[in-house]
């Protein structure tokens, strides 16, 4: 009877052991659950932060003290972009490092999906809003911007029919309440405006100056800008010899434009062209938005197009001169660049 009843309150000892360590191991899992919910809702937290103040900044006008609306420091907004393109980049890293529970990768991999195609879009459009800003050659850079918006869409589609679907699923197998966010990255009340050129083109002119430094009166003072270091492709050109760049994916040049003079200057036209090489000549201009007096700032522009592979083109790179500049030797420079497929 001794031994029956030892090996009965055994029994239930170890009976007792292993529900306590399932109570143990199922509230360990229901914290992950709970855990992983804040970090999603930290990630679209930041994404649509990034969704506001990226379309505030291509279509509204900033305004001046007085409550007047002001010219756009197109500049700023490009800046913005490229930040937030950076930081988009940082939302995938995290979402792609986070921990989860078994049942919640399939969610987690929609919400990475979601993430990069958001990055991408951002860093397409970075690269081209200098030219849709600019005066030459915006279509292009229009056209691309839209294209964008596309793929933004899509980032919502991917959201809200893939990994909001499959995250309520998985927290309602779980027995675990939680709320997350259901808005887009693209404003549901302007999606035909940024899908259609045209309508990029509006809200962006909203943005553009459209004013020329020719346009300009000089101000008092000596005023002088010109043509600093020149790189493409991650090669800086230099003018001794014949520079090899190879000719793959968008080619676009980084031009620095120096202001030796004692007043910033604005809206500076940096024009590259590209002539010889086998093909027809190329021209691309951007402004400088801004370039502080005594500084030098670079301005990005993208050629558009394939350049010529066959040979050695010749690349000039001109800085207009801006009022009340009075030597221009420095203002252009030549280089040789053999470009290879």
């Amino acid at each position: 009877m001794r031994r029956v009843i030892a090996a009965v309150a055994g029994l239930v000892v170890i009976v007792l052991f292993f529900v306590v360590i399932k109570g143990c191991l199922g509230s360990r899992k229901d914290s992950a659950f709970r855990d992983y919910a804040s970090d999603v809702r930290a990630l679209t937290d930041s994404s649509n932060a990034e969704s506001k103040a990226l379309f505030s900044a291509l279509s509204t006008p900033p305004k001046s003290s007085g409550g007047t609306a002001a010219s756009t420091d197109s500049l700023d907004v490009e800046n913005l972009v490229n930040t937030q393109r950076q930081d988009a980049e940082d939302l995938v890293n995290r979402a792609e490092e986070l921990d989860h529970p078994d049942e919640l990768s399939s969610a987690n991999n929609w919400i990475v999906q979601t993430l990069k195609f958001r990055a991408d879009a951002l860093a397409q459009i970075a690269g081209a809003l200098p030219a849709a800003l600019g005066d030459k050659n915006r279509k292009p850079a229009i056209d691309r911007i839209a294209g964008q918006m596309q793929a933004l869409l899509t980032s919502d589609v991917i959201y809200l029919q893939r990994a909001l679907p499959d995250l309520n699923s998985a927290f309602e197998g779980r027995g675990i309440s939680e709320e997350f966010s259901q808005t887009r990255f693209l404003p549901a009340d302007q999606i035909l405006t940024w899908l259609d050129p045209k309508g990029v083109e509006k809200q962006l002119d909203k943005v553009s100056s459209g004013a020329s430094a020719n346009d300009e009166e000089a101000t008092p003072g000596l005023h002088g800008t010109g043509v600093g270091a020149v790189t493409v492709g991650g090669t800086e050109l230099t003018t001794d010899g014949v520079n090899r760049v190879a000719a793959t994916g968008d080619v676009a040049f980084e031009v620095q434009v120096e202001n030796q003079g004692d007043s910033e200057e604005t809206n500076v036209p940096v024009t590259v062209t590209v002539s010889g090489g086998g093909g027809k000549d190329i021209s691309v201009e951007q402004k400088l938005a801004r370039v502080a007096a005594g500084e030098a700032a670079t301005v990005p522009i993208p050629l558009g197009q394939a350049p010529p592979t066959d040979g050695v083109a010749t690349v000039t790179v001109e800085v207009a001169a801006v009022p009340g500049e009075g030597t221009k030797d420095n203002n252009t420079t030549e280089y040789q660049v053999a470009f290879t497929k």
